[in-house]
This record gives C-alpha cells, structure tokens and sequence, in this order.
C-alpha cells in the first residue's frame, strides 16, 4: 500500500503537469459526451406556497479525457480514487477540467457536509473520470390549485452545461437506468407516482453553432446546447383534508338541518344553531386557506365551501320563512275567526227573529206550524190521522230540532248546547269549525316537514357531483401529466 501511495502520487504529478490545460476541452475535433447519473436519495419537501421541491440526490457525471490516460505509466494501479482533501480540492478547482454541469432552474444548490463536503473522483486508466456529488437541490414546480386538495404538481430539474455549448459538450443520459430513485415515494401529504426523463436542445438568441449559408460569404452563426430533464408528478394526498375539512363541515351543515325538527316556538334554539353551525365552517375553512398561497382563481376547495355554507344559510333563511309565514297565518285566523264569529252571531239573531212564535202555544192563524207541531197531533188521538199522515220525514227532523230549542228555551243548558251543536253544524257547516288551517297549504309546518326531506337529499346529491366531477379531474390531470412527458431518447 505504500508503494501504491507513491505511485499514485507519482501518477498525479504526471497528469497535472504544465502540459496539462484545464481551460481547453479535452478533444479538440469532436465534442466531450458526458453522460449522467441521477439518484434520488431523498424527497425533502414539497411545498405549495413557495412552488417548489427539494431533493437530496446524488449525482454522476461521467467523461473521457485522453489527456487523463496513466495506463502507459503504470499498470499496478486500477484507478485513482481520491477522497476529498486539500489536494484533491486543488486538483478538482484548480486543474482538473470539468464540464461545467449546472442545473439551470434550480433555486439554490449545496453540496452536503457531513462533516466534510460529500464529492467523490475517480480517475480510470484509460483517462475516463467520473465526479460524484451529494446534493440537495431546490427546483421550482408548476402549482395549479384548481383541483385542490385533489391537485396534481408537476416539477422539473433541467441539467445544462453552462460553459459549453452542443459543439464542446453533448450531455447524454447513461445507458442503463440513468434515473432511480430510492427514497420513499410517499410523503406527508403527497405522493409521488411519475419519474420521467428526457434530453432535449434548446437553441439560444445567438442561434446554433452549426454554420448556416446566408448570404454568399457570410456565416450566420447559431448557439444551442443540450439539456436533460428530470419530470417528477406528484399527486396531493387529500386524506388529511377529509379528516379534517370535509367531515367537521359536513357535521356543521348537518347539525343545521336539526332545526327543522325544532318546534317554532324555540326560536332562539334555531337560530343559535344555525349561526353556530356557520362560525364553525368558517373557522374551519380558515385554517386551511392561511396555509394556501393567494390566487386569483376558484379553487375545487372554494366551491365545496360556497356550497356548504349557502346550505346553512338557507337554513337561517328558512328559520325568517316559517316566522313570516306563522305570523300570517295567524292574522289571517284572527281575521277568519272574527268574520265567523260575526256570521254566528248573525245567523243566530236570524233565526230567533224568525222563529220567535212559532214555539209555545200554537195559534190557528199559523196552519203550517200547527200541522207541522208534534204536540198537536198527541192531544189529539181520536182524530182520523189524516193530518199526521201528510207530514214528510224532513219536516219530522227539522220539527224535532224545533222542539229541542223550544224545550233549550225553557232553560235546559245541556239540550241547548246540544241543539247549537247540531243545528248549526246542519244548517250552516264549516261555522263551527275551528281547523281554518286545513285550508292553507304554506303553514310553518309543512314547510318543516318539505325541509327535512329536501335539503338533506339535495345536499347529498350536489356532493355526490362534485366528488364525482373532481375526482375525473384528477384521473385526467394525471394522465395529462405523464402524457406530456415524452419517453427518453
């Protein structure tokens, strides 16, 4: 091991001579392809209010410099595999040429120090480097709260070399598997379900570097260079929010349905059970929305939220309804009431006015009263019946209840109150009757009752769609995700 030592470091002091330039690419006819390495190690966070994600990965870069070969110095040693140290920092910074590998749209990049800064470098005999590097990379994400807690985030990390461009430096994926990840696909609160890689060229404002003909003589020189892209779709994990948003709210809107089966007349009850049910949706949807960012569009939450809270409105719009109608229902009774009382009164006055002395002692100038009273015929039992057999059924009924009111006016209560019962209910029906409510459709009641039914049963269905039209949104943002995710090349 000690002579592998000074080999090495003889080997190194080869390399890194004064012949070796770290500013010129190490082929000088054709570009430097690197290929690269990228592992997810661990899915730090995902973040909605900043748009962003953050990732410890580890990540290989790849390349052949011929300028790097030691094989026809020694053939003791397999490769150089140097550690990080004073000298290998100098060697990497100061010496070492390097592809300039970034990633383009990532927010903030550090490589880890735990204790000391993780990179790793490995020379191979036949002059192939490669560089490894823990990373903890924070990239921006495509947010569309639409569909939310039912959204899907798309994030992206593009990898460019920043220095050189396609003539210099072609960045290529490794051959097999370039793109893993061992880290765990579920998060807190979201999920990942799609990993996707792609290279594309993207052309800058100076255009390619290939030559293009214009003009006779004259080069219109075009820039553009390679990058890879890492595609990762997370899905929201919305459990979280049924716990603790959906269900709270359906119990507030169901709670206020119970008013319906309170009796009017505990109308504090009713209405402190509304603006309770009201106060406790808000406070709920409250804290949810403080930890959203500021959008200027519906959100699949706001609509469940509206939809909610107009249910238990409707509700305290309801409790106004049946007051409003209770109180005209009883003016109206009050006035139908005394209307009848009226009609009683002058019904009865009628009446005695007209059948004042038709009771008594019957007079021979009223021949129809005599004929027609019962008393007549009995004292008078020797006659031929020749009278009595002239008197009908009907004129036998009503001459009975002319009877009964001439016995009620010799001051017999309870046939009195008999003979006003059913006289009046006879001859005038529907006078008597105190149930004037059965004529009227719209009663506090009825509304009650119509509300039981219809506003759970509507509020179940409107739930019904909206879970079931939001949940197909998901199913299609998936999809339209990994479908804009073309295969790698």
């Amino acid at each position: 091991e000690p002579a592998n030592d000074t080999i090495s470091q003889l080997v190194l002091r080869r390399l890194f001579d004064d012949n070796y330039n770290k500013n010129t690419v190490p082929l000088k006819t054709s570009a430097t392809v690197v290929s690269i390495e990228f592992g997810i190690q661990n899915i730090a966070q995902v973040s909605e209010i900043s748009a962003s994600f953050t990732l410890d990965l580890l990540f290989s870069q790849i390349w052949h410099d011929p300028r790097l070969r030691f094989d026809h110095i020694t053939t003791c040693l397999q490769n150089l595999t140097l550690g990080y140290s004073v000298n290998l920092v100098d060697i990497m910074v100061e010496k070492l040429w390097t592809p300039n590998v970034c990633f383009v749209n990532s927010k903030k990049t550090e490589i880890h120090s735990s204790p000391t800064p993780n990179i790793f470098l490995m020379i191979y005999p036949n002059g192939t480097v490669w560089v490894n590097y823990r990373l903890q990379v924070q990239s921006p994400c495509m947010v569309d709260l639409v569909l939310f807690p039912m959204d899907v985030m798309n994030c992206e990390l593009i990898i460019e070399s920043y220095a050189y461009n396609a003539a210099k430096v072609k960045l290529n994926w490794r051959e097999w598997q370039p793109v893993f990840s061992i880290a765990k696909s579920k998060l807190s609160d979201f999920t990942l379900y799609g990993l996707q890689w792609t290279k594309n060229s993207f052309e800058y404002a100076a255009g390619q570097w290939d030559q293009v003909w214009t003009l006779p003589g004259i080069f219109n020189y075009l820039v553009f260079a390679f990058q890879l892209t890492v595609s990762l779709t997370f899905s929201r994990a919305y459990g979280f929010y049924i716990l603790q948003m959906y269900i709270p709210t359906y119990s507030s809107v169901f709670l206020s349905f119970v008013s319906f089966w309170i009796d009017l007349k505990a109308l504090p009850a009713r209405i402190t059970l509304g603006v309770s049910s009201l106060m406790a949706l808000t406070f709920q949807y409250g804290n949810v929305a403080k930890n959203l960012p500021r959008v200027g569009y519906v959100k699949s939450i706001d609509v469940y939220m509206v939809l909610t809270t107009a249910f238990i409105f409707l509700t305290m719009i309801e409790v106004a309804f049946v007051c409003y109608l209770e109180s005209e229902n009883n003016m109206r009774r009050k006035e139908r009431q005394a209307e009848k009382k009226k009609e009683r009164v002058a019904a009865l006055q009628r009446k005695k006015d007209k059948k004042k002395n038709n009771y008594g002692a019957t007079t021979m100038t009223n021949t129809n009263a005599a004929d027609s009273d019962l008393r007549s015929n009995y004292d008078e039992p020797f006659s031929n019946g020749t009278a009595s057999h002239k008197i009908s059924i009907s004129r036998q009924a009503n001459n009975m209840f002319e009877s009964l009111h001439a016995l009620a006016q010799f001051g017999i209560p309870i046939l009195k109150i008999l003979f006003s019962c059913l006289y009046f209910n006879s001859e005038f029906p529907g006078l008597l009757a105190d149930d004037d409510d059965e004529n009227t459709k719209w009663t506090a009641q009825n509304v009650d009752k119509f509300c039981r039914k219809a506003f759970p049963l509507s509020f179940c269905l409107l739930n019904l769609i909206y879970w079931c039209y939001y949940l197909y949104q998901n199913y299609l943002a998936k999809a339209e995700a990994l479908a804009q995710m073309t295969p790698p090349s």
